[in-house]
Parts: structure tokens; C-alpha cells; sequence
């Protein structure tokens, strides 16, 4: 060869887009190499000279796109994924992973706007409600502003122009109620559970969002072991199957206070509930808990965190652990994650491709609310949390909602010292998770 091969690829690929030169016309020498040498030569290149490469021609294009190559870029950042993990998912893409780690870490992905303007009647201080994303809609049902003043209205807000109104509700009457669930499943919202602050617990009740139309299911309708009334419990779903999990209610024999542990899932189009506490239950199954959160990504269940409090001594045990259900294999695990978080009971939760974003609820070492936002990659099975200036973050707070809708995470009201109406959104500007099938434009984002 008459000339090194390296600073010629490091200095030239990225301008012969520019150019239009040819890059087997520019650099012969490399195009001559046998194939695994061409591999091991672009292996000594970084992201966003492999995006340059990818521009210069179809050739070099078809091998930017190589597995290997960005998995060994994801090992050189430090991301790693578990080889557990890699075989379990069908044609692991490590370049999309690699694209969508490196925007969501990059400072300045999220941004967070305060009290954005909006029009109509916004919400009224609340707490422990519900948000469900339906479309363009969010959906809020319920909630709380005391332990005796709970809501019965459904809200929507239309995130394209940024307004909230009041639909007509047909059907049955939702009660006033806070500390239940509401899951979007093909179409329809599946609530369970909540309480009046009266004495009375609720149990099924289904709404039609297209139509405005509440219904309450009568037990005649139902199939299977149903689950006791309960608070405080959390809930997902994965294709027709919503499952929930824990909680707290009242004993029914005694009348006790008492935190659950059990499992439930509710096949939606035969009304059928399977009480899948014992089927499943093996050494990483979850303890009884409730202020958990539940979320779906990649067809998985994912519980974060809650504890067990009591009416004597409020948090006895607090967690910040994660486990996962696999509804194809029916079997819980328990990863060991690394990196640090620090907030534990009735968290705000919301996931956005392969991350679990985490916000406010209670700290576990303070024993006070938080503003801090943690994001877990489920891949890797790592914390990280993105530094903000104190002046750009939203006020602390627990058991609030926050409900993704394409690019932007609306958070709603919540409890700190007392129920507040604060309304926040948070921008993702993180491409790479929203666009699935496309090449990821990475050139620019070295600089980490």
C-alpha cells in the first residue's frame, strides 16, 4: 500500500458526500482488503465517522450497518447488554440501541417546560387520579384533593392544541373515587379498584373513550377468581391481558389493614380473571407491596418499587427494586441492576422505547418527596439519572401522573403536603426512539 489506511478514513469519508466523489474511486486500497480486514480497518472508527462511512457509498453503507460493528462501539461507551438479554430478543439491532442510548444520554435530549399555556378549564389540584393516553387525548379519571373529597370527572386534553374539556359521559355514573388503575386495551379503559373515602371499594368498571361511554361490570358478567376490591395497586397490559398486581385493602373476614401480593390477569374480550399468584410465584417473585408502579415494555412486565406502610408506623419497608414478568413464559425475574436511585414509594412512571423514566415520589433515605427523574435501560439494566440546572426542574411531588404522548410527557397534579394542580411537559428530543425502521443520523453526536 502507498498510503496508511487510517487518516485517510478518519479525514476523508466524512467530506466525499460533499464531494460526490466515489469511495472505491477515492480509496482503492481499502476496497481491496478481504472483507474481515475491511471490518477490522472500521472498527477503529467512532459513531459519527461510521455515519460518514454509511453516506459514501452503498458498499460501505451495507457494512456501517454490520451488528458487530456497534456492538463494539456499544462496549467501548460502556453499554453493554447481557448476553441474556441479546438472545431472548429476535434480531438484536445494536446500532438502533446504540443510536437510542447515545440521544437519550446526550445533555440536552430532555427538556422540561413548566406550566406550558393550555386552554379550557384546567384540572383542579388532585392526587393518587388516573392519565391514559388515547390518540391525540389524555385521559384523566378521578382522584383526590382529601381523604373525604374525591372526583368523578373525566377530563380530556388534547395534546395538539393543548386544550382540556368535558365530554357528556353516557352509560353509568362513574363514582367519585381515587387509588385506582385505568389501562388503555384495544380501544376501551379498563379501571378497577378505588375507594370513596366513605367505606366503599370498586371493582371492574370499563369506558369507551370514542364514545364517552362508562360502564360499570356487573360481577354476572365476569368469569374466573375475581380479585379482592383494593387501593394502591398497579397495572399493565400485554396484548388482550391486563394484569394487576398488589396493593392494600381491608381484610374481609376481619377488617384489617392489609398489603397484598398477589397476581391477577383479566383476559379482556372474555371477561375471564386467572389468579396467577401461585402459577407464577418462584424465587424472584415480587413481596407484597403497594405505591409500586407498573410498566410494558417489550411485551414484559416491569414493577418498580412501592413498600409496605401500616396505619401504626406509616413506611416500614420501602423498595427500589426491579422485577420482571414475561407473560410468554409465565415466569418472574429479578435483574441485578447497577447505577443508583433513590426514590421508592408511589413514584410517577412512564416508558418511552426500552427506558423506564422514573420521577418525584418518595425518597427512600429522606423519607420526603423528590424531583429527581431516573431513567433504567432495560437492555443493560442501568441507572442513570440526566443532570438539570435546579431553576429548569418542576417541583417535587408523589403519586401524580405523567402520560407520554409521542415526543412529549405531560405530568399531572399529584401530593406535597397537600394536593397541588401543578401541570408540567417534558420533551424528549431523542429521534432515534420514535423513528424505528430508519438510519439513525449520528453524525454530530460524538461528543459525549
Amino acid at each position: 500500500m502507498q498510503q496508511p489506511i487510517f487518516p485517510i478514513l478518519s479525514l476523508g469519508f466524512s467530506k466525499l458526500k460533499e464531494s460526490k466523489a466515489r469511495a472505491e474511486d477515492t480509496f482503492p486500497q481499502f476496497f481491496e482488503l478481504p472483507v474481515e480486514l475491511r471490518f477490522y480497518v472500521l472498527s477503529f472508527l467512532n459513531e459519527t465517522d461510521m455515519c460518514s462511512v454509511a453516506k459514501s457509498s452503498r458498499t460501505l453503507r451495507q457494512m456501517a450497518q454490520e451488528n458487530m460493528i456497534w456492538r463494539d462501539l456499544c462496549k467501548q461507551s460502556g453499554w453493554e447488554v447481557p448476553y441474556e438479554t441479546v438472545s431472548s430478543l429476535f434480531d438484536f439491532d445494536y446500532k438502533k440501541y446504540f443510536s437510542e442510548k447515545l440521544t437519550i444520554s446526550r445533555k440536552g435530549s430532555l427538556n422540561w417546560s413548566l406550566s406550558p399555556k393550555v386552554t379550557g378549564t384546567p384540572i383542579t389540584k388532585r392526587f393518587k387520579h388516573t392519565a391514559t393516553a388515547f390518540g391525540k387525548y389524555i385521559i384523566f379519571i378521578g382522584g383526590q384533593e382529601t381523604d373525604t373529597k374525591r372526583f368523578n370527572e373525566i377530563v380530556y386534553f388534547d395534546t395538539q392544541t393543548q386544550a382540556f374539556f368535558r365530554p357528556i359521559i353516557k352509560g353509568d355514573m362513574p363514582p367519585n373515587f381515587s387509588r385506582h388503575i385505568s389501562v388503555l386495551v384495544k380501544g376501551r379503559i379498563f379501571i378497577f379498584g378505588g375507594f370513596d373515602g366513605f367505606g366503599t371499594n370498586f371493582e371492574l368498571a370499563i369506558f369507551n373513550p370514542a364514545t364517552f361511554t362508562w360502564t360499570n361490570v356487573d360481577r354476572s358478567q365476569i368469569r374466573g377468581e375475581f380479585p379482592a376490591p383494593r387501593t394502591n395497586h398497579a397495572a399493565a397490559a400485554v396484548g388482550n391481558m391486563l394484569y394487576i398486581f398488589g396493593g392494600n385493602n381491608n381484610n374481609s373476614a376481619t377488617g384489617q389493614y392489609q398489603v397484598l401480593d398477589d397476581f391477577f390477569g383479566l383476559d379482556t374480550d372474555s371477561l375471564t380473571w386467572t389468579n396467577l399468584s401461585q402459577s407464577t410465584r418462584n424465587s424472584s417473585y415480587p413481596h407484597a407491596r403497594s405505591g409500586h408502579s407498573l410498566s410494558t415494555i417489550n411485551n414484559k412486565l416491569f414493577l418498580f418499587g412501592g413498600g409496605v406502610w401500616n396505619e401504626t408506623d406509616g413506611w416500614v419497608q420501602k423498595s427500589t427494586d426491579i422485577h420482571i414478568f414475561d407473560p410468554s413464559t409465565q415466569l418472574w425475574s429479578q435483574p441485578q441492576c447497577t447505577g443508583k436511585i433513590e426514590t421508592s414509594t408511589f413514584v410517577i412512571s412512564f416508558s418511552i422505547g426500552n427506558f423506564l423514566f422514573i420521577f418525584g415520589g418518595g425518597s427512600k433515605p429522606k423519607h420526603c418527596v423528590t424531583n429527581d427523574l431516573y431513567i433504567l435501560d432495560t437492555l443493560s439494566f442501568t441507572w442513570f439519572s440526566p443532570e438539570f440546572e435546579d431553576k429548569d426542574k418542576p417541583q417535587p411531588r408523589d403519586m401524580g401522573t405523567a402520560t407520554a404522548v409521542g415526543q412529549n410527557v405531560y405530568f399531572m397534579g399529584g401530593y406535597a403536603g397537600g394536593a397541588v394542580s401543578y401541570f408540567d411537559k417534558l420533551t424528549v428530543d431523542a429521534k432515534p426512539i420514535f423513528e424505528k425502521n430508519s438510519w439513525v443520523e449520528i453524525a454530530g453526536c460524538g461528543a459525549r
